[in-house]
């Protein structure tokens, strides 16, 4: 009698090896993905932050309009959108932000808020 594998074990063997590694693969590109977003979310949340401060404290009084632009070279690949439109209360616009992140703009969050004309 011979001694060893068979090909029905050899085969099974690598069946249940290329499923542990597909499915190591795939929790790997989850895990990078989340790292994106997360590093994105963080980042277009404290850019957000900082254009907010910039149109409420200029020195111009706050107008319905739509303007658009980047942060420069430090932040690569993000830009911003953003829409001033008036509301039924006087002396107040709803001011919503948009900035995306890749080509394409891959992600993107939107933050709203409302400002005083004042």
């Amino acid at each position: 009698m011979g001694r060893g594998f068979t090909l029905i074990e050899v085969l099974i063997a690598m069946l249940i090896l290329s499923i542990t590694f597909l499915w190591l693969l795939k929790a790997e590109t989850q895990g990078i993905d989340m790292s994106l977003r997360s590093k994105f979310i963080t980042t277009s949340t404290l850019l957000a932050q900082d254009r907010i401060v910039q149109i409420t404290s200029a020195e111009k009084s706050v107008m319905p309009g739509n303007d658009y632009g980047d942060f420069g070279e430090d932040y690569p690949g993000y830009t911003y959108t953003e829409d001033i439109e008036s509301t039924a209360l006087s002396g107040y616009y709803k001011y919503t932000l948009t900035i995306t992140w890749g080509k394409g703009g891959i992600f993107e969050t939107r933050f709203i808020s409302f400002l005083s004309a004042d």
